[in-house]
Order: structure tokens, then C-alpha cells, then sequence
């Protein structure tokens, strides 16, 4: 709710500044249309958002336009020629996506220029809403195969596997600048970690990283566990169940882990 005040006393001071330009320039406003957002939208990350901006030459100098930049946040978005105008409406749609940087809000700028030079700015201040994101678990294999690296999507999740130890069990550790850590109560966790909101929280707790993770028999023909690691990597948080791990000797020892990953 202190948010959306914010965001009402916003659109009345733009509202504001945007009808009172001063003697000689341009005036630029916020398009105001059935479904073009208006400055203090709360928005969702995911979603397409129509914006614009209405702008005319002054009506004391007559000057014509000559240029319109469209800045978010602080980046150029857009720059149109106005050449030979005295007004325009600009109509664009942006979408975020599930942009992880932004924190909490956005703010597109435009800025009209007419041929005295003289300028001026509206702007449109976005405040997003927090949309639940629901974890979809998929399927993993990993495989090694006598003395080669192991295959599998292992360096996605910060992950390698490239030797086994006595008794014989793998050897799994972080790839660098990744982090691992093993959760307790394996099965409680994985499937009470069901959104990502969830699984960062998780992380958040104080964990100690470990250097290495040899729990899977290298020589079972067929073997269940319940056991979750977690990692971190390229911004990334994984969560990793493994469930199953299948062993068969040759000249060597081909293993296979199998299980989930979120």
C-alpha cells in the first residue's frame, strides 16, 4: 500500500510538470489510452506493457520538433527523427521477462527536442509486482565410463565428476566458482521446495559449502537414495535430487547416477 501512494503522488507530480512547460518549449506528456500504462502501474515482470508519450511544438515559438530519446533506466532505448514535425505520439510495448537485476521498480524517460533546442522530459516510474514462479523438476543422467569425465548436464549445475575413490564411490565437486552443499532430510526438502521464491530462501539459511560429495556406491548394480544437494553457479541456484545410481565392471566401472534437478 505505501508503494501505490508513492506511486499516486508520482503521477500527479508528473501530470503536474508535464502541463506547466515553460514559455518557448515543447510539451511532452504521458499517453494516456485504454491499455498504455500510466506512471505508478504496478506490473508484473512477465507481462507485455504498451507505453507512450504525446508531445507538440510550442505554441509560442512554433518551433518544429526535431528529435525524441527514450531512455529505461538510464539506457537508451530509442531515438526517433521528428524533423519537419509539431507533434507526435509515440507507441511502444516492453517486456522484462523474468529480469532477476531489477530490484522493485523501472523508469522509462523521454525527451523531446524541438529546433530552438530547447527540451523537455516525462516520465513513466514502473513498480513491479512479485509473481510466484512454480519449479518444474527435469530429469537427469549422469554417466562415467571407465577413466573418462563424466556425461551429463553436471557443468549446467557447477558440477564434475572425474574420478571415483576407494570402496569405489564418486567423487563430485564444484566446478570453480561454483558452490555445493548438501541439504539433510532429503526427501522433506525437495518436495516442500516448490517455488523459486522457496529455493532461494533455502539458500539463505547457513550453509557451509562443501569441497567434494562421495556418497554414490561406484559398485551396486542398482542402489535408491534420497539424498538433495544444492549449488551455486553463474548467478544460478540449482537443487539437485539424486535418487538412483545402476553400476556394471567391464575392464573398468561404468556408473550411472540418475534423479532430479530445480
Amino acid at each position: 500500500m505505501k508503494k501505490l501512494a508513492m506511486a499516486l503522488l508520482c503521477l500527479v507530480s508528473v501530470a503536474f510538470f508535464a502541463s506547466c512547460s515553460k514559455e518557448g518549449q515543447p510539451s511532452i506528456s504521458v499517453l494516456n489510452e485504454d491499455g498504455y500504462v500510466q506512471d505508478g502501474a504496478i506490473v508484473t515482470l512477465d507481462e507485455d506493457i504498451n507505453f507512450g508519450f504525446v508531445m507538440t511544438s510550442s505554441p509560442d515559438s512554433e518551433k518544429e520538433l526535431t528529435k525524441l530519446v527514450v531512455k529505461i533506466d538510464g539506457v537508451q532505448w530509442a531515438e526517433i527523427n521528428l524533423t519537419g514535425m509539431k507533434e507526435y505520439t509515440y507507441r511502444e510495448t516492453i517486456s522484462y521477462g523474468d529480469s532477476k537485476e531489477l530490484i522493485g521498480e523501472s523508469v522509462i524517460t523521454a525527451t523531446v527536442t524541438d529546433k530552438a533546442g530547447e527540451e523537455a522530459t516525462a516520465s513513466i516510474t514502473l513498480y513491479f509486482e512479485e509473481v510466484e514462479v512454480i519449479l518444474i523438476p527435469e530429469d537427469f543422467t549422469w554417466n562415467r565410463h571407465g577413466g573418462n569425465a563424466a556425461t551429463g548436464n553436471l557443468a549446467e549445475l557447477g558440477l564434475q565428476w572425474t574420478s571415483n575413490e576407494k570402496e569405489i564411490y564418486a567423487v563430485i565437486k564444484p566446478l570453480q566458482g561454483a558452490a555445493l552443499y548438501k541439504f539433510g532430510a532429503g526427501r522433506d526438502i525437495w518436495s516442500s521446495t516448490n517455488t523459486e521464491a522457496e529455493k532461494i530462501a533455502l539458500f539463505q539459511e547457513n550453509l557451509e559449502p562443501i569441497t567434494e560429495f562421495k556418497e554414490i556406491s561406484c559398485t551396486a548394480a542398482d542402489k535408491d537414495y534420497d539424498i538433495v544437494l544444492g549449488t551455486v553457479y553463474n548467478n544460478q541456484v540449482n537443487l539437485i535430487h539424486i535418487t538412483h545410481s545402476a553400476a556394471y565392471t567391464f575392464k573398468g566401472t561404468d556408473v550411472t547416477i540418475t534423479g532430479q534437478y530445480k
